[in-house]
């Protein structure tokens, strides 16, 4: 496994192409934020959060668009600086495309477990950041390397931490899409373990899933705008 020092993680790692999925997430989250907070539009995050009676109505496309909706500026802070510290990080370490596909797999994982959890909405990016964290703990896992074993340990507590606050009632935190998340992001981590360059099949196949990732969650979006362009319709 490649060494990674915490300086890299700093904002000249987002400038380069090997940076480029948690620069474009950070990017078209705070997009979504502004966007929501400039229109006033309270209709985007109904047709595009979690919710139980959307899920069940077929719109799966919720799981996805939960993940880069926020409302209030003090959770996309939180969640926004978590992801500047942590995305690099796991980038570094398995590559953009696994990255990509780690990130989504864990907001779908994240979401559906909320739903199963609990019938209160939800949305927001921490069940993907979880995701990220759940993947650098498989990392420790998986690999011998000090760093990797001393990040586990770090990531370890701080997911310990996250929960315990999620646990206390003044905190309206979806500990279930955070549990799902990590849990997905191990998951995928663990099966997808480090890029191998002398590997071509293997890593045309996460390029292909990453793909696949990509375009489920433009077509998700997709389906939030039509039902928007329907909601404007009918008004």
């Amino acid at each position: 496994m490649k060494a990674v020092s915490y300086q890299q993680s700093g904002i000249s790692s987002l400038l380069g192409p090997d940076r480029m999925a948690t620069g474009l997430l950070l990017l078209v989250n705070s997009t979504f934020f502004l966007a929501v907070l400039l229109s006033k539009n309270e209709a985007f995050p109904f047709f595009a959060a979690k919710t139980l009676p959307g899920l069940a109505a077929g719109e799966w496309w919720r799981l996805i668009t939960a993940g880069y909706l926020h409302i209030y500026p003090m959770h996309i802070l939180m969640n926004m600086m978590s992801l500047y510290n942590l995305g690099p990080i796991a980038e570094e370490m398995f590559g953009t495309r696994r990255m990509f596909t780690i990130w989504t797999v864990s907001t779908i994982g994240g979401f559906l477990l909320s739903a199963i959890w609990t019938q209160a909405p939800s949305l927001g990016a921490s069940a993907g950041i979880f995701g990220l964290m759940g993947a650098m703990i498989a990392a420790g896992v998986m690999s011998r390397h000090p760093y990797a074993k001393y990040l586990q340990k770090q990531l370890l507590i701080n997911a310990g931490i996250g929960f315990f606050i999620g646990s206390l009632p003044m905190f309206p935190i979806d500990n279930a899409a955070h549990l799902g998340g990590m849990i997905g992001g191990f998951a995928t981590a663990w099966v997808a373990n480090f890029p191998r360059p002398f590997d071509d099949a293997r890593e045309k196949l996460w390029s292909l899933l990453a793909i696949v990732s990509l375009a489920l969650t433009i077509y998700a979006f997709y389906e939030v705008a039509m039902k928007l362009n329907q909601a404007a319709v009918r008004l």
